[in-house]
């Protein structure tokens, strides 16, 4: 039985809402991590090994998958508290790394599911099936595997939708801001999309002015 392309949309709305929860998840992660540490109080360290700076604050933390309060577990990683705090920090490297993963996730989704499922659904080819917001989406996933997260000149001049989130020869490092309006536009190049194949525009009214999309099917 042929797939409806609306249903598939309806698909990769739902798979961007769930990538919005665990990005603002992570984020609340980060914060409550860098503040913990902070104020001296994480609970993975131990005391009786833990090391003081000069003036007697502590400089290491030990993190585990393991309950930290039993004897003989395997720390994954000791870093000292000060690049702790920061790695976790507001524009950290754990808030950049899990943005640029997102990225690449949504992309790759995309282009290895939806896309294809959405050009056999209405009998094309997969190259029939545009969106600029996904193009951009391909050359930022490019950029960030493999020219490691540094965007270039030629790649700058590709992007159609994001070009003012980014710089030449700069790190691909979207913030809270950008992240949001990512997610806008894909929802609202999915309503363009959506539209067009139903062949339904309101008049007066552009996918532009759309925020968040939800898709309501009869029983």
């Amino acid at each position: 039985m042929q797939e409806e392309f609306d249903t598939i949309i309806r698909e990769y709305i739902d798979f961007i809402n769930a990538q919005v929860g665990v990005y603002m998840d992570a984020l609340a992660g980060f914060a409550g991590h860098h503040t913990k540490v902070e104020r001296q109080v994480h609970r993975v360290n131990r005391q009786r090994s833990t090391k003081l700076d000069k003036e007697g604050n502590k400089v290491v933390v030990w993190a585990s998958y393991e309950d930290p309060t039993q004897p003989d577990i395997i720390h994954n990683r000791i870093i000292r508290a000060n690049d702790y705090i920061q790695a976790n920090s507001p524009h950290g490297s754990n808030e950049r790394q899990h943005s640029q993963a997102i990225l690449v996730f949504l992309f790759t989704y995309w282009e290895d599911e939806i896309r294809p499922r959405l050009a056999k659904s209405i009998n094309k080819e997969n190259n029939d099936i545009r969106s600029d917001i996904m193009g951009d989406l391909r050359i930022l996933r490019n950029v960030i595997l493999h020219s490691k997260g540094i965007i270039k000149n030629d790649k700058y001049k590709e992007l159609k939708k994001l070009s003012d989130m980014f710089s030449i020869n700069e790190p691909v490092h979207p913030e809270y801001d950008d992240m949001h309006k990512i997610f806008v536009y894909i929802k609202q190049d999915c309503a363009r999309m959506l539209f067009e194949f139903l062949g339904t525009i309101p008049p007066g009214f552009t996918h532009e002015d759309i925020v968040d999309v939800a898709i309501q099917k009869k029983q």
